[in-house]
């Protein structure tokens, strides 16, 4: 993950010009929970604000603020074992169900 912040951070363009498409949006023309966040994340590292995927500023606080912090905690609580939980999946594709509706109301 910081790797690939890094990446993003000091040479988007090696990321963004790649090519690569979302499958689902091929197969299905419905933007997946994730389209459009790579280009956003680059964005937000530029100190430019989000526009293509109206859930990229909660994947941001989510992948840069919260999930690390809940690691942190449950190492040092020796607890790590929270994360595979039924409530923690259950909320996990709670979030992903309402981000695909979210990105293809447009």
């Amino acid at each position: 993950m910081i790797a690939f912040t890094l990446l993003l951070a000091l040479g988007p363009q090696w990321v963004l010009h790649a090519g690569y498409r979302c499958q689902l949006q091929l197969l299905f023309g419905l933007r997946c929970p994730f389209c459009g966040m790579t280009r956003d994340f680059a964005a937000m590292l530029q100190g430019e604000r989000p526009t293509l995927n109206p859930c990229s500023w909660l994947a941001a606080v989510v992948v840069y603020g919260l999930y690390p912090v809940a690691v942190l905690v449950g190492w040092r609580r020796r607890r790590l074992q929270f994360f595979h939980g039924a409530t923690v999946k259950y909320g996990v594709l709670t979030a992903l169900a309402a981000m695909l509706v979210l990105n293809n109301l447009r």
